[in-house]
């Protein structure tokens, strides 16, 4: 009786690879890929490692009678249950990884989730957690995609410790949110900074910049929507940009707090585009949606009519021309009267 590749589970009249463990893969394209990131080894029961090449430390085997013998290290999981990432294929199927809360996922499904990053011009990192758990996905070191996954921690740790001196000096660490007992945010101030604020990635320096606060259920709920499209190379930050409006350094600060206001309102702006006009988020939704707020005349856009009234609290040039809004942290602190 021939065998049946474990891939594709079609009959494999022949052996087409040189390697034991991979006997029972066919030739077919699909197959072949998905051998690339395999693991060559034989384990001690007989049947082959479900593991991935050039890892270090080899998976229990999968398959459903061995699987059970190991079931606690392997979370319960074996070849025949469905990789968490896609819901369409056994774990089996193709190569896998075990990442560090214990959970296996195929290697392909894993990757790909990783390369995507986030969807929207907003920075997040539900892409880092464990589908199952939610616990960071930690992947074993010589994992392929293991420096990428270090940068995305570095990338985390900074823009949580921007959140979090940034929730200082707005003056929002006793928001009700984070002392109402219920709140999905009590007694948890980092993770409703994060909620909160917006941060995004300069497509030049390559890295985050505030983007303006942003209503934080709402924020929940993108999460869940699908992919939006959105041009990379217009997220520049105030350091990168030039528009020929002078821009001096916080002695303080530093360039972490360095802000432009939004060309057609009194808002943050988020977007730099066309190397010439910022926008914040409501005004370039409305730009992409077709509602051209770059060409209204300044009597059509809205009116500021003083400093006192402002939402942003400082006195600037009419809605239709570029400001630099300076140190966001030192406005903030003059705002409030305190030390920051």
């Amino acid at each position: 009786m021939a065998k049946r590749c474990r891939y594709c589970d079609e009959p494999v009249n022949a052996i087409y690879h040189v390697q034991t463990a991979f006997h029972d893969i066919c030739n077919k394209p699909d197959c072949k890929e998905r051998l690339k990131n395999a693991c060559p080894t034989m384990l001690a029961c007989g049947h082959p490692c479900s593991g991935f090449a050039g890892e270090t430390s080899h998976l229990p085997c999968l398959h459903a009678d061995c699987a059970e013998r190991s079931k606690e290290y392997l979370s319960n999981q074996t070849g025949d249950d469905y990789c968490n990432i896609c819901f369409t294929e056994g774990l089996i199927q193709a190569p896998d990884v075990r990442l560090k809360c214990g959970h296996i996922f195929h290697v392909h499904c894993l990757n790909k989730r990783i390369e995507t990053r986030w969807h929207r011009p907003r920075i997040t990192f539900n892409f880092c957690y464990c589908p199952l758990c939610k616990l960071w996905a930690e992947v074993p070191p010589e994992y392929p995609l293991a420096k990428v996954m270090a940068e995305n921690k570095a990338l985390y740790d900074d823009i949580r410790k921007k959140a979090r001196e940034r929730l200082r000096f707005e003056d929002m660490e006793k928001d009700p949110k984070i002392i109402t007992p219920g709140s999905p945010w009590y007694n948890r101030p980092i993770d409703f900074a994060l909620a909160t604020f917006s941060y995004y990635l300069c497509f030049k320096c390559k890295k985050p910049y505030f983007g303006g606060k942003k209503n934080c259920e709402l924020a929940m709920e993108e999460e869940k929507q699908g992919v939006e499209g959105f041009k990379a190379e217009e997220l520049v930050c105030s350091n990168c940009c030039d528009v020929g409006v002078h821009v001096q350094n916080c002695q303080t600060h530093g360039k972490d707090y360095i802000e432009f206001k939004c060309r057609f309102c009194c808002s943050v702006a988020t977007w730099f585009c066309w190397g010439t006009t910022h926008f914040c988020e409501p005004c370039h939704k409305r730009q992409c949606n077709g509602d051209h707020v770059s060409k209204y005349t300044k009597d059509k856009l809205p009116k500021c009519t003083s400093k006192e009234a402002c939402p942003l609290k400082v006195a600037h040039p009419p809605n239709g021309e570029e400001f630099a809004l300076g140190c966001g942290a030192c406005r903030n602190i003059k705002e409030n009267a305190r030390d920051f």
